[in-house]
């Protein structure tokens, strides 16, 4: 790959629907650590077999086997990656918080058993993923600079300050500055 394609979520789907290994672990590098940390979340409050990585794997891997065998006709580019990866973790996650929950059915677990039950209730559905990504892309092209647009991006790909500091070759003070700027625009926009 040259150097230009190296960073491309667009090249790497569409090598990864022909088949490409190298394709499937540029992806895993790029969104397993995130995709974890989201099942850390859903998961939280619940005694669990499974952690937040065998989620992560388990929904990139559900991802990969579906563009690779056509399941997902508009994966095309990172803004369609993203929300499906979101949408799988989270489902994928919430069927472990169930799973425990029915393990854990006896008396002397209750008030765990609440708690899961609350956390299945209170997960987000796709649908809802999707119009939160729709929402957060609105706001990102009503941003008219090209770098605060970028940092919107990364922010919301799950980035922290000093990873976008580090990608963009900005200083993090910049970064924080940045998001500030960002943040006082979208609540402009928003009702």
């Amino acid at each position: 790959m040259n150097s230009e394609a190296n960073g491309s979520i667009t090249l790497w789907l569409s090598r990864l629907r022909a088949g490409d290994e190298e394709a499937a672990q540029r992806l895993w590098d790029r969104y397993f650590h995130r995709l974890a940390a989201l099942a850390r979340k859903q998961l939280q409050g619940v005694t669990r077999d499974a952690d937040e990585e065998d989620i992560a794997l388990a929904a990139l891997k559900s991802a990969f086997l579906g563009a690779r065998n056509g399941r997902f006709p508009n994966l095309r580019d990172r803004t369609n990656l993203w929300p499906l990866l979101v949408s799988i973790t989270v489902n994928k996650a919430r069927n472990e918080v169930k799973r425990q929950y029915r393990k854990k059915r006896s008396p002397h677990s209750e008030d765990r058993s609440i708690d899961a039950q609350s956390l299945v209730h209170n997960a987000p559905t796709g649908e809802f993923v999707i119009e939160l990504f729709d929402q957060a892309r609105y706001l990102i092209d009503r941003l008219q600079d090209a770098m605060l647009s970028q940092i919107a991006r990364m922010s919301l790909e799950g980035y922290d300050i000093d990873e976008i500091a580090r990608q963009l070759d900005t200083p993090v003070p910049t970064v924080s500055r940045k998001l500030r700027r960002i943040r006082k625009e979208w609540e402009a926009a928003l009702p």
